[in-house]
């Protein structure tokens, strides 16, 4: 382990600035992360909390967590995640992801999302279970427009546990939330499916276009 930490050192998920063994990010980037979490209604009428704003260096933890297969970030996103929902883990029964088709995760090696859940529900001390399958591939969300992400989650998304969701207080955790429909899908089969509440996550937020234009 030791000369594998020589050859490939960790490096800061923000700045890629190499960090001492046992540390998620340097130091420098921990002391500007931000205090409040950023936080949106979803349509499905659920609440989304995220650590960060999906830009600059926290951009790029994530995105070289999903397409360059970074695992080592998910330490660092995670634990931003479960600072955030500390004060919520007292209403948490159960905690769940969005999870990618069969084909994205061949591709990929692993699911992100499944990642920083299990990872978040263990600093979280809470349980966690694959409570949602992927029932049909659709489009990629970020390269259609507004209008037509809306339907094209439209029945992507099932049960996968029903009986670990009825009458749960589930946490739904995704990577990122853009426009916040993947979530709201994924809410609404929860909902459906008979959960008390579904409070959803994701490592960064998209700011809303609504909030830039007042």
């Amino acid at each position: 382990m030791g000369l594998l930490s020589l050859i490939f050192p960790d490096k800061c998920p923000y700045c890629r600035q190499i960090i001492r063994s046992g540390l998620s990010e340097c130091d420098k980037c921990r002391s500007s992360f931000p205090s409040f979490a950023e936080e949106r209604i979803l349509q499905s009428g659920d609440r989304c909390i995220a650590p960060f704003r999906y830009e600059g260096g926290f951009r790029s933890a994530i995105t070289e967590l999903k397409f360059s297969g970074i695992k080592f970030n998910a330490a660092s996103l995670s634990k931003q995640l479960a600072r955030v929902l500390a004060d919520e883990a007292a209403q948490i029964d159960i905690v769940c992801w969005v999870p990618v088709s069969r084909k994205r995760r061949r591709e990929r090696g692993f699911d992100q999302s499944e990642l920083l859940a299990v990872k978040a529900a263990g600093l979280l001390d809470k349980e966690y279970c694959c409570l949602l399958k992927k029932i049909r591939n659709n489009a990629v969300q970020h390269e259609l427009d507004s209008k037509r992400r809306v339907s094209n989650v439209k029945g992507v998304y099932a049960a996968a546990r029903p009986e670990m969701i009825k009458g749960k207080h589930i946490l739904l955790i995704d990577d990122i939330c853009t426009t916040g429909n993947t979530l709201s899908e994924c809410s609404r089969v929860l909902h459906s499916a008979g959960a008390s509440s579904v409070l959803c996550a994701a490592a960064a937020m998209v700011p809303d276009p609504e909030e830039k234009n007042k």
